[in-house]
């Protein structure tokens, strides 16, 4: 389950993110007038872009059909969170009521139809693209709360760290393997085959997905009873967890501080992500000059360590845990720290790093690595406050920091459209890293380990179950009304 898991989230991120270096061959910089550097030795510093220092870089950059300026660019990128957010919450509901397993499935196979869709809607127009895109954002929108219910039912607790990070650990491949593949495929295709070819990807995994895959282990037909009494066990010592689908105790998780200090670290995370993403091809295309090729190997390599990284710290978390070395909020909050601080800290770098391309080549990478800190911090914490919830909490966390988030890539665009320079770029850093920074504070503050009363209790029912929230070793107390765990 988790390695299907984790090629499902390699194909949504090759075709969610691969429009992110495409679109750098398909605009006609010289008709925008960007001023794009030719690599010499007469660049001086302070211009308006820096001379780059290496024989691997040839500087080769050949302008693409399209007059689409900056803010087009930042617009057609982030429209796929348009749709995006409005199936988050639907999404993870729905995969609590009726399973992930048909949810993934239609999700991708719609999506790869509308991948290959996107070069003659390119022709027809930039407004074309950015349609198919929403609808892409809407198709894709269950994917990440999805998950969260089937981890819950399928993983132990003191696994789910190492779990989620081979799961989720698919999108950090899922971008290494876009940016590559997609710069390859430019060089040597066109920009057109990128969508025709990795849309089919997504079919593929589609019908594997949906032949081999269930949704919990009362359902497998091929799993051993021993291990389904494990999982069962285990699930059964830390949580109440849920076949069934539960009413949602709305005012419970409105009021809920552990929930907010979630949802403020997705916001944090999510926008300095995207503006990572999305502008960092155009900041290397436009300041330092690099061709497709440079482009993808250089943004490529951060999230490739980033995976290796999860694959390391997470690992660590469970055992953690596992040993009783740390308790469990506090594996999410030092793991979260790591995540976001360490990220923080890289970009301030990069800010006043000039033409130092060595250096900031060296802190995205160093960011990205830490960055994976967060697979066992506030991502799988929703798991913990609420497992019967989870889907709907990461619905909720996921679709509104998406709607907050969506404006910082947008926010670059008009900083630095007509304005490539090494000072707009600095104040992009800043303003990305003082997010992060911030938010992980908050975290630290009100985040939680412990699974809360409303995740078993129902919203005014009196309590005779003692409540948890501050049982840090979650060990549940069972009496004669909660007694049917499994």
């Amino acid at each position: 389950m988790a390695f299907m898991a984790f090629l499902g989230y390699v194909n949504i991120f090759l075709v969610r993110n691969s429009i992110n270096l495409a679109i750098v061959a398909m605009v006609n910089y010289t008709a925008v007038n960007y001023n794009v550097p030719i690599i010499d030795n007469t660049t001086k510093p302070g211009a308006i872009h820096c001379e780059v220092h290496s024989e691997n870089f040839t500087g080769k950059n050949e302008d693409g059909p399209f007059v689409w300026s900056q803010p087009i660019q930042a617009l057609i990128s982030t429209s796929f969170l348009w749709g995006y957010i409005t199936t988050n919450i639907p999404g993870g509901r729905l995969a609590e009521v009726v399973g992930t397993k048909y949810l993934l499935t239609g999700s991708m196979l719609l999506t790869s139809v509308l991948t290959v869709l996107v070069p003659p809607a390119a022709y027809l127009g930039w407004q074309y693209v950015v349609f198919i895109r929403v609808l892409m954002g809407i198709a894709l929108g269950p994917s990440f709360p999805s998950m969260h219910p089937m981890i819950a039912k399928w993983i132990p607790p003191t696994e789910r760290s190492t779990i989620s990070a081979l799961v989720y650990g698919g999108a950090e491949l899922g971008t290494v393997s876009g940016l590559l593949l997609t710069g390859f495929i430019i060089e040597n295709i066109g920009w057109e085959a990128v969508f025709y070819i990795e849309g089919c990807f997504g079919v593929v995994w589609a019908v594997f997905w949906l032949l081999i895959i269930h949704d919990n282990p009362e359902e497998h037909p091929r799993i051993s009873e021993k291990e389904k009494t494990y999982i069962k066990t285990q699930i059964a010592k830390d949580a109440h967890v849920s076949n069934k689908a539960l009413p949602i105790p709305w005012k419970s998780i409105l009021t809920s501080m552990p929930f907010y200090s979630i949802l403020i670290a997705n916001i944090g995370h999510n926008w300095g992500f995207l503006i990572l993403l999305v502008d960092l091809p155009i900041y290397l295309r436009t300041i330092f000059g690099f061709d497709i090729k440079s482009n993808a190997v250089i943004l490529a390599l951060p999230y490739f360590l980033s995976w290796i990284s999860t694959l390391i710290l997470c690992p660590l978390a469970d055992l953690c845990k596992k040993r009783k070395w740390l308790s469990t909020v506090a594996v999410r909050k030092i793991w979260t720290l790591i995540g976001h601080l360490g990220p923080a800290l890289c970009l301030f770098v990069m800010a006043g790093a000039g033409c130092n391309i060595q250096l900031i080549i060296a802190m995205l990478m160093l960011s990205q690595v830490v960055e994976a800190g967060n697979y066992g911090g506030w991502l799988i914490n929703h798991i913990d406050i609420a497992p019967s919830f989870s889907g709907t909490l990461f619905g909720i966390t996921n679709g509104v920091s998406m709607l907050v988030s969506w404006l910082g890539p947008v926010l670059v665009g008009f900083m630095t459209d007509e304005n490539q320079t090494l000072e707009a770029w600095s104040a992009v850093f800043i303003m990305a890293g003082s997010v992060l920074a911030a938010d992980s504070i908050f975290f630290l503050i009100f985040g939680s380990g412990s699974e809360q009363s409303w995740n078993y209790k129902a919203e005014g029912e009196s309590d005779e179950v003692e409540s948890r929230m501050n049982n840090e070793n979650n060990t549940p107390i069972v009496t004669q009304e909660n007694n049917q765990l499994p």
